[in-house]
Formats: structure tokens, sequence, C-alpha cells
């Protein structure tokens, strides 16, 4: 009887999950987000970590693949909208690779002209990520040019995925898995989530 015991323990230590790593804010997200709590947030095949503070929480969004935010209050009604999402491409494929599917997700005046190229990280000018936006070629680039000087013109030529007036939303391969490019969209202020944390 006591063997059984035993048996049933073992297999119980061997099945109890693993500690979670935890990952730890910037001091900027740290004072911005005080009244909010640090934690981590999984979907069937991602995770990454984030605050939940009263008003603007992260959820995992299985039908993107990926995360939104629900904002808004039980008084005031909710809203949501995404702010990750992943792509599927071949392992030793570039980038480009996805750009039929993201012209796809993102229709907009000069859509079919858009392709990505090398963008800087909004929450890092230092850092080295292999970033890319989604921007409009040829007689588009001239006109959105132009709207970007001026502030006068289509707001989005791209469409909802690519380069805007306002916010910063990029592109990049998932480190730790070459299969999957990650879409985010990060608005035009600090996030309650850190993308560095994603995997």
């Amino acid at each position: 009887m006591r063997l059984y015991a035993l048996v049933a323990a073992a297999l119980l230590t061997g099945c109890s999950a693993p500690a979670v790593e935890k990952a730890e804010p910037t001091a900027g997200a740290k004072e911005v987000f005080s009244d909010c709590k640090w934690g981590e947030v999984r979907g069937a095949t991602l995770s990454i970590w984030s605050y939940a503070c009263p008003n603007a929480h992260l959820v995992a969004d299985e039908t993107l693949p990926g995360f939104g935010i629900v904002e808004g209050t039980a008084a005031d009604g909710f809203g949501y909208r995404p702010v990750i999402r992943t792509l599927p491409k071949a392992k030793d494929a570039a980038i480009d690779a996805v750009l039929p599917e993201i012209r796809q997700l993102s229709p907009g005046p000069a859509t079919a002209s858009c392709v990505l190229v090398p963008a800087q990280d909004p929450t890092d000018p230092a850092s080295k990520r292999a970033l890319f936006e989604l921007v409009p070629t040829g007689e588009a680039k001239a006109v959105w040019d132009k709207t970007v000087e001026t502030g006068e013109g289509e707001e989005a030529p791209c469409g909802a995925l690519g380069v805007g007036l306002a916010g910063s939303r990029v592109f990049e391969v998932l480190p730790n898995d070459p299969t999957r490019v990650v879409y985010i969209d990060y608005g035009s202020e600090i996030q309650i989530f850190d993308t560095k944390t994603l995997k």
C-alpha cells in the first residue's frame, strides 16, 4: 500500500507545473501603472507580461491569434481593441513572405503598393530589434510624405496595420519562433504590456 502511495506522490510531483519565471516591468511602466497589477497573460500558444488596471487589461484572443486590450468601466461600458496578432510563415522565409496576408488584413487606399521596411523600436530608440513597418511606395509614398509634413491628407494609406499620423505599428519575427511574425500596435502612449516578454 505504501508503495502505491509513493508512486502516486512521484507522479504528482512529476506532473506539477514548473515555476513561472517572473519578468520585471520597466521603471517607466512601474511609475505610470503604479495602481495596476503586473502578471503573465497566457493564450493557447503565446504568453506575455502585462499590467491589469482598473480600466484596462490584456486578454488572449485566439481568433487573431494574439492579444487585445479591454478598456472601460462597468458604468461607462467596455471597448476592445486588438494589439498583438501573429501570422505564420515558413521557418527560413523572409518576413516579406507574410506581405500578401498583411495586405489582405489591412485594406487602405494605397495598400497594394505598401511594403515592409525597417523601423525603429518605439519603446527603446537604442534597441537592435529587427522591426518593420508597413509603408506606401511610389506615388503613394510621395503623397504620404506630404501628409506627414502638413498633417493633412489620408491618415492611414496602408490601412489599419500600416503607418499613420498617430501611433506606432510594427512587425517582427518572433525571436524564439522563426515560423511566426508578430504584429504589434504600440499606440501613441506607453502600453500596459511589454512585448520583450512575448513568447
